[in-house]
């Protein structure tokens, strides 16, 4: 006998965390997104979001995957795109969600240092 779950389990736990945001927290998310100030790079992928710092047109890309939320931001004169903020939690609310990502640009347009965003997130180790 054993006590512990199998690596089944632990997918089909994690897939089901992942269907209900997609299913209900993401359409809150890009709405709150959007409020901020993201606009949809296209309109038929609304995981792909971009900020534009209007002083500099330095960008902030960011991607809602099927595991992960990703924020890069990429200066335009050299094209650098450095990853400021990676949340794979998605069982967190749309507002800790939207609060991580705001942190995370804050923290990159303020001081130039990348946000501790797995600290954030509160994941056990």
């Amino acid at each position: 006998m054993f006590n512990f779950p199998t690596f089944a389990e632990l997918e089909a736990k994690r897939d089901k965390i992942n269907s209900e945001f997609h299913h209900n927290t993401k359409p809150v998310l890009v709405d709150r997104l959007q409020q901020f100030g993201f606009q949809l790079v296209n309109e038929k992928a609304p995981g792909i979001m971009q900020l534009t710092e209007q002083a500099t047109g330095n960008h902030y890309l960011l991607t809602i995957r099927q595991y992960e939320i990703l924020v890069h931001f990429q200066h335009i004169k050299n094209d650098q795109q450095i990853k400021i903020c990676e949340i794979s939690n998605l069982s967190l609310s749309a507002h800790t969600i939207i609060d991580i990502i705001i942190k995370s640009i804050d923290c990159w347009l303020q001081y130039g240092v990348v946000y501790d965003y797995v600290k954030a997130q509160e994941i056990q180790k």
